[in-house]
């Protein structure tokens, strides 16, 4: 029997090129003004250590540098923060943060079974199901259970059921899924993934408190 690596069933993959890429374009926008990395909250999930190097390399400043406290009262500051993780919907801002999971099982279920803790959703006919490997354990909010969707195989797939500790259950319809494909809650727009602050609208939170849950959360993968 093979068994995955917890930091292979579920990940938050941080492009560190995209913060740095955001905080250059910050910058610019900013002319005169120092930009400030807003690293709270672990750099809002993403890890405190690596965004400051990358936020620094496109020409922000971090919190604690002497250099930025050493240019006085006048001087005029401006804090990144939603910005330079990516989390608003602006054609120069990349989002920093990948979340995803795989697939770890699939069954076809009659119309009339239910799924999930406490058969919230029935089937009202036969439908393929795919049961991916992240829950309320590791950041995903249980208030997505029946109302949030995932991106497998080309689709967007709704979730049915309760959100469990450590897996979902995504309806596939007439579709099928094979164990290790990957499902994405939220990624890179630019390449057909969800937008992350098209995931917090439908939990109906803000796209920050959804990156920092994950990100403490999850195993964090650097690229």
């Amino acid at each position: 029997m093979t068994i995955l690596p917890v930091s292979r069933i579920h990940s938050a993959s941080i492009d560190l090129l995209a913060i740095r890429d955001n905080a250059a374009v910050l910058v610019r926008r900013a002319g005169s003004r120092i930009v400030v990395a807003d690293v709270r909250a672990d750099a809002y999930g993403h890890g405190l250590t690596a965004v400051i190097g990358a936020a620094v390399d496109g020409g922000a400043c971090a919190p604690d540098i002497d250099s930025a406290a050493s240019l006085g009262p006048d001087a005029k500051f401006v804090s990144a923060g939603s910005a330079l993780y990516g989390l608003l919907p602006d054609l120069e801002l990349k989002p920093a943060m990948r979340v995803s999971a795989l697939v770890v099982g699939t069954k076809t279920i009659d119309a009339g079974e239910s799924v999930s803790y406490g058969y919230t959703w029935t089937a009202i006919s036969r439908t393929n199901l795919a049961l991916v490997g992240i829950g309320y354990a590791d950041g995903l909010d249980r208030i997505a259970s029946n109302r949030g969707s995932l991106r497998l195989r080309g689709a967007l797939r709704r979730i049915v059921g309760r959100v469990a500790m450590n897996a979902l259950v995504l309806d596939l319809g007439q579709d099928s899924a094979l164990i290790g494909d990957e499902a994405v809650v939220f990624g890179d727009p630019s390449t057909g993934e969800p937008a992350v602050w098209d995931w917090a609208s439908s939990l109906g939170r803000p796209s920050a408190e959804i990156v920092s849950v994950f990100g403490s959360h999850l195993p964090r993968v650097y690229r």
